[in-house]
């Protein structure tokens, strides 16, 4: 099973540096120049000396062939050295492991509602097949997968934060509170809308997913004889037809999980969440091409983890994938 985990992992590595090299070429394909940037931004720090400039081209190896400066840059990224932010003048790394845990705290919540959720009324779907509860969730889902995100955060934000006063608007933290449970309790109000929103709007695609799936699996044969033995239904449902059904529901899911991170982006925007996604759409619009990069690339090793956590749990799950994983 180590070696099976171990070759999924050395598999990534390739994919690793294939995402790497997309990203920073394409980046670097946007207009601009990075020192005429910074020197926009605050004409007193950069001097107009042309040695001096030719210095600091050099240092930033901006006259050198692209791929050199690719190699630089990866090479920096694996030892840890992100640079400097051009907006923030601070090193990408703090800044980055600044807004990391907010980003965090949004996607992994917004995750476990849309698995509270989707789960039950996905596994009802397919036991209660064709009927009223079955069509209306099926109507509800086709809704929830045609509406964008934005327009569903601003409708959102409108009915619960507007009109009924529920939530904040935007923000992490109200200021001025103090007192742990006051500062908790504050915090969990200005999370639940971003985070309901976030999580809703996949459920719509998983209920459809865990619906077909276990349907597959109720038709199967094993299933009509454990019910004809007098197998308890929930028994049945619980422990075979969903424990087979997971295969491609845990696909699903776990792959998914980038899905969180790509729609923080969104999500936090409106909802001025100081976090990762946010942090992208800053660095872009700022011309921050060392801050958004780095940030990129942070979302991709995730993504890359992610496909392993499907592969770790593609072994717990499946017996057959475990005895093959032993016998490689």
């Amino acid at each position: 099973m180590r070696r099976y985990l171990l070759i999924r992992f050395l598999e990534l590595i390739p994919i690793f540096f294939l995402i790497s090299l997309i990203i920073f070429f394409i980046l670097n394909a946007m207009p601009g120049d990075p020192l005429l940037t910074m020197r926009m931004e605050n004409p007193r720090a950069m001097t107009r000396d042309p040695a001096k400039i030719a210095e600091l081209r050099k240092y930033y190896h901006l006259d050198d062939p692209l791929i050199v400066r690719y190699g630089v840059w990866l090479w920096s990224f694996l030892k840890g050295d992100l640079g400097y932010s051009s907006m923030y003048k601070q090193p990408v790394l703090g800044i980055i492991l600044k807004r990391l845990p907010n980003t965090l705290l949004l996607t992994v919540t917004a995750w476990v509602i849309g698995l509270i959720v989707a789960f039950p009324i996905g596994i009802y779907s397919a036991v209660k097949k064709y009927s009223f509860f079955d069509y209306f969730f099926t109507v509800l889902a086709f809704i929830g997968i045609s509406l964008p995100t934005f327009w569903f955060a601003l409708m959102a934000i409108i009915v619960f934060s507007v009109w009924l006063g529920w939530f904040p608007v935007t923000g992490v933290q109200t200021y001025g509170v103090s007192g742990f449970w006051n500062v908790f309790f504050d915090r969990l109000r200005h999370l639940a809308l971003p985070a309901l929103v976030l999580g809703l709007v996949q459920v719509a695609y998983w209920v459809r997913y865990i619906r077909t799936a276990l349907l597959e699996v109720l038709d199967q044969d094993y299933i009509r004889t454990a019910y004809s033995k007098g197998a308890d239904e929930r028994r049945v449902i619980l422990k075979h037809a969903l424990r087979n059904a997971l295969i491609p529901i845990i696909t699903i899911i776990a792959l998914d999980i980038p899905y969180f991170f790509g729609g923080a982006l969104i999500i936090e925007t409106i909802f001025s969440w100081p976090g990762m996604g946010r942090l992208i759409y800053e660095a872009v619009l700022a011309s921050d091409y060392n801050l958004a990069i780095n940030c990129l690339m942070f979302l991709a090793v995730i993504t890359l983890l992610s496909n392993l956590l499907a592969d770790i749990l593609y072994v717990i799950v499946d017996p057959r994938i475990r005895l093959g994983a032993k016998a490689v």
